[in-house]
């Protein structure tokens, strides 16, 4: 997967390639605890399904501050603070 690396030009963008992290850290770390769960033979698909969904509502919840601060950052035209979340995410 190629990285973009060209700064974001608005808010929605910003957003855009935090969510995008956010969903590439999930899926690696998801891929990883399955396989060390599975590695018992114990794992259920209930509970797999459960640990998927957990990891979704982590980031979620994770990214939301982030996300509401760019989009208040934005409505109070905020530069200084929208780049400062933009580098961070980066």
């Amino acid at each position: 997967m190629s990285r973009n690396t060209e700064p974001p030009t608005n808010v929605e963008e910003a957003i855009d390639r935090i969510d995008s992290r956010g969903a590439k850290i999930q899926r690696e770390q998801l891929e990883q605890t399955l396989s060390q769960l599975q590695q018992d033979g114990k794992l259920t698909a209930d509970q797999r399904v459960a640990v998927e969904e957990l990891s979704e509502r982590l980031v979620d919840r994770l990214l939301a501050v982030p996300r509401a601060s760019l989009q208040d950052a934005e409505r109070s035209a905020d530069d200084e603070r929208i780049e400062t979340a933009i580098t961070l995410f980066e």
